[in-house]
C-alpha cells in the first residue's frame, strides 16, 4: 500500500506541470444531493481550476473500462459500489468519495457527519414532545449505520429506547430486492411501534417510501407516525404525500471540499487526505412532521423563541418565563416533565448549535464567536463549550472546519 500511494504521489507531482488536468465526475445526477454536490465542485474549479475538463459518467462498475481508457487525472465519485471503488484504487490517478457508504476502501470521503444527522434528529423529535422512535433504513451503507447511531444514542441519552427497521438503501433499493416483502416487514414494524410514533429515515427516498407505507397500512402520516428524512431533496420531499420534512445537507460545501481535496492531490501538495465530515444543516420542517404530539403549545413557542434569539443580548431564563407569560416555577416544571430538560440547559444547547454553525462556516475569531453566541466573554464561552460538547472550541474548528472554502 505504501509504495502505491508513492507512486501516486510521484504521478501527482509530475501532472501538476501540465495546464489542463482530466477529472472525471462519477456522481449519478438522478440524485438531489448529487447534482448538489456539483455545484459545488463546479464553483470551486471556476473560481480556482478554470482549467479541468471533465467527463461524467455513472458511479457503476462497467464504465471503468472506458475511464482507463481516458485517464483521468482526478475522479471524484458517489461510491457506493465496492466494485468500482476496488478498481479506482488500481489507477495512477488520484480519487476522493462523496459518500461514506464502503468502510473499509482506502478512499479518502468528504461528507455530512453522519453520527451528528442522528443527534440533530433526535433533538428535533424531542422538541416536539414525541416518546415512541423508530429508523428505518440500511445496515449495509456505512452513514445508515452512523446515522442510526448517533439517533439512538441521542435518544438513550434522554432514557429513550429506539426500534429499527433495515432494508437495503444504497442510495436507492437494489432492483434485485424483493419491494413486496421489504414493504411488507416495514408495514409490520410500523403497526407495532407506539403511537404516535416519530421515525427517522436514512435518506429522502426511504422516507417517501415510508410515508407511502403508511398510507397502504391506513397510518395517518404525521398523526399516526411522523417523517423524517435526510438531504433535503426538493424534488423528493414534494413527491412525497404529505410532502415530507428533511434535514438539510451542506452538498454545495461537500462538492467544494471534495474538489479543493482533489486538486491538492493532483498537484502533489500532499501524498495523502484524511477524510473530512462536516456538520448538517437544521430540519426542514414540512407537513410529514406537522403533528405536535403531546407538546404543549408554550413550550414550543419558548423553544422557538430561544432559537430566534439565541445570539441577542438578555436572553436568559427570566427573560424566556416573561416571553411564556408564566411563573418561573411552573415554566421550569414544563420543560422538565416534558423535555428532561431545563430552560438555562436549552439556552446553553442553542448556543452551543449556533457556536458550532459559525466555527465550522465562518472565518470569524473565537472572541467574535463568543459574543455573537451570547456569552459576555471568552472564557465563559470556552469554559461552556468543553463542558457541553467534551473538547475546545478551536478543537472543533480543527476537525469541522469549512471556513477557508465558504463563499457569500
Amino acid at each position: 500500500m505504501e509504495d502505491a500511494l508513492g507512486l501516486k504521489y510521484h504521478f501527482a507531482t509530475f501532472m501538476s506541470h501540465f495546464t489542463t488536468l482530466r477529472v472525471a465526475l462519477l456522481l449519478g445526477q438522478d440524485l438531489g444531493y448529487c447534482r448538489d454536490v456539483l455545484s459545488g465542485i463546479l464553483s470551486y474549479a471556476e473560481e480556482r481550476r478554470p482549467e479541468w475538463i471533465y467527463h461524467e459518467a455513472p458511479p457503476d462498475a462497467r464504465v471503468f473500462p472506458l475511464l482507463k481508457r481516458w485517464k483521468p487525472h482526478g475522479i471524484i465519485a458517489h461510491l457506493s459500489d465496492r466494485t468500482l471503488a476496488e478498481r479506482l484504487v488500481s489507477l495512477p490517478g488520484r480519487v476522493v468519495s462523496i459518500t461514506h457508504t464502503l468502510d473499509d476502501v482506502e478512499i479518502p470521503v468528504v461528507d455530512v457527519d453522519h453520527e451528528k444527522v442522528g443527534e440533530e434528529a433526535a433533538g428535533y423529535f424531542l422538541s416536539l414532545g414525541y416518546r415512541s422512535f423508530g429508523y428505518f433504513g440500511s445496515r449495509a451503507a456505512a452513514f445508515s449505520r452512523r446515522r442510526e447511531d448517533g439517533f439512538r444514542r441521542a435518544l438513550l441519552a434522554k432514557g429513550f429506547q429506539l426500534s429499527s427497521c433495515h432494508a437495503r438503501f444504497l442510495p436507492r433499493t437494489p432492483i434485485t430486492e424483493d419491494w413486496s416483502a421489504m414493504e411488507k416487514r416495514a408495514a409490520e414494524w410500523l403497526r407495532q411501534l407506539p403511537k404516535p410514533a416519530a421515525v427517522l429515515a436514512s435518506n429522502d427516498i426511504p422516507a417517501r417510501t415510508l410515508c407511502q407505507i403508511c398510507r397502504l397500512s391506513g397510518l395517518r402520516v404525521p398523526e399516526d407516525v411522523a417523517i423524517l428524512g435526510v438531504d433535503n431533496d426538493p424534488y423528493e420531499c414534494r413527491l412525497t404525500s404529505p410532502p415530507l420534512s428533511s434535514i438539510e445537507i451542506p452538498a454545495h460545501l461537500i462538492g467544494w471540499q471534495a474538489a479543493e481535496m482533489l486538486d491538492r492531490l493532483m498537484r502533489g501538495k500532499v501524498s495523502r487526505v484524511s477524510s473530512v465530515f462536516l456538520p448538517p444543516g437544521s430540519v426542514v420542517a414540512r407537513e410529514s412532521t406537522g403533528f405536535r404530539s403531546t407538546l404543549e403549545s408554550e413550550l414550543q413557542n419558548a423553544l422557538r423563541h430561544i432559537q430566534e434569539n439565541v445570539g441577542k443580548e438578555g436572553l436568559d431564563v427570566s427573560e424566556v418565563c416573561r416571553f411564556m407569560k408564566m411563573a418561573r416555577r411552573s415554566a421550569e416544571r414544563l420543560f422538565q416533565n416534558k423535555l428532561g430538560s431545563t430552560i438555562h440547559r436549552e439556552i446553553q444547547l442553542a448556543r452551543m448549535r449556533f457556536a458550532e454553525q459559525l466555527l465550522s462556516q465562518t472565518g470569524l475569531s473565537v472572541s467574535d464567536i463568543a459574543a455573537r453566541a451570547g456569552f459576555d466573554n471568552p472564557r465563559k464561552f470556552y469554559r461552556t463549550f468543553r463542558q457541553y460538547r467534551g473538547r475546545s472550541p478551536s478543537d472543533y474548528r480543527d476537525t469541522n472546519a469549512s471556513c477557508a472554502v465558504v463563499r457569500e
